[in-house]
């Protein structure tokens, strides 16, 4: 609740000014009668009683540009709290004042916008925002929320004019992959309609708007394979891999199968050594292609060093040991269990051990008192 107070500290200053310069008894007594609900208003926000502090300042019946500016800011941490109930309540009221100028006005539209938008209501949001622009196009504040509303809605052409109403600057690159992303979610939309040349419309405005886009490339590796040009699709794939392993997790299956269509499992599977080399979390997906060919022909003695010296993840860690269930002869049941459990105390070495629920603080050892958030009692293990 600290942070109410330095909220409302400019409206107490501010009062106490406009009481002291004055002369005028009304006006004193107007200034008294902010500076009570002020007291008031801050009591029972305190005393954690939201609702009758929100009836207090809503009712005050004097609002001017010093007194808005404090409860708008008021209405934006309640939102920011979560409360967007009682944020949508002061901002509404707000917006009822016939005291309020054309700035403040549309300080409080937008925070509305805001509200409706915590609150998952789309629509309205919507109109609120596209009212805002329409006063004032090409605004940067207003043009960002309607963007994360047209991704949230799929509404992707919205979106791209949302992002291009930046472009009165300089538009930036990470603008430029937003847009190139827009496209392929739309190409992705046409494949699964089976509309190819749609499909290849949208790959081409994403590529010229983003061309070093790596989804870009998928997408067209993708079209390859519906148009059943399996060889230009495994090599584009392959281009792929070897630009971001990461994407082999979504990629395995489809690379697999366009290898299978052009007999090349042999070229995956040195493809994947090549990657291994560089980002350990392939060697699942190794084994994986390996096995396909059968047991008799897997070069298995690099798995047991890798085993036994590298710090693979767990996944990687658990498709080893099904490959040496299907390999009885490569080695003993014993050294079998001691390469097993070298690989798993690698994998444990550093890892933290405990964990606090109340913050997710991580450590090596129990500590009865987090050392984060101070809180007790509250650490268990990972």
């Amino acid at each position: 609740m600290i942070e109410i107070l330095f909220l409302l500290l400019p409206l107490a200053f501010y009062s106490g000014w406009r009481a002291a310069s004055k002369d005028n008894k009304k006006q004193c007594e107007a200034s008294n009668k902010l500076t009570d609900d002020y007291v008031k208003g801050v009591n029972y926000l305190l005393s954690e009683k939201p609702d009758k502090a929100l009836e207090v300042f809503i009712n005050h019946p004097d609002v001017d540009e010093y007194t808005a500016e404090t409860y708008l800011l008021l209405g934006n941490m309640f939102r920011n709290r979560g409360e967007v109930d009682r944020a949508l309540c002061l901002h509404q009221n707000l917006m009822a004042r016939s005291s309020l100028n054309k700035h403040q006005k549309a300080l409080v539209m937008f925070a509305l916008g805001e509200d409706y938008l915590s609150a998952g209501m789309l629509d309205r949001a919507e109109r609120v925002f596209q009212e805002l622009l329409e006063e004032k196009p090409k605004n940067i504040d207003v043009c960002l929320p309607l963007r994360r509303i047209y991704e949230q809605t799929n509404e992707w052409e919205k979106a791209i004019e949302a992002t291009n109403c930046l472009k009165s600057r300089k538009i930036s690159v990470v603008s430029k992959q937003l847009i190139a992303h827009y496209y392929c979610e739309m190409a992705d939309q046409e494949m699964l309609q089976g509309n190819l040349h749609q499909v290849e419309k949208y790959i081409k405005k994403a590529e010229k708007t983003f061309k070093s886009s790596t989804r870009v490339k998928v997408l067209q590796a993708d079209l390859l394979a519906r148009q059943k040009y399996y060889k230009k699709s495994f090599r584009l794939y392959l281009n792929v891999l070897k630009q971001d392993s990461r994407l082999l997790s979504s990629l395995f299956d489809r690379v697999t199968k366009v290898a299978i269509q052009t007999g090349q499992n042999k070229v995956f599977s040195h493809a994947l050594f090549e990657l291994y080399a560089h980002d350990d979390s392939v060697l699942a997906y190794l084994l994986t292609l390996i096995s396909h060919d059968g047991a008799n022909h897997m070069p298995t003695q690099f798995l047991i060093e890798d085993l036994s010296q590298k710090k693979l993840n767990i996944y990687s860690i658990n498709k080893a040991i099904e490959t040496l269930q299907k390999t009885p002869d490569i080695t003993s049941e014993g050294e079998k269990l001691s390469l097993i459990k070298q690989a798993l105390d690698n994998y444990l070495k550093g890892k933290a051990g405990f964990q606090c629920q109340h913050c997710g603080y991580k450590m090596q050892d129990y500590l009865w008192h987090c050392p984060a958030c101070y809180q007790w009692d509250v650490v268990s293990h990972t």
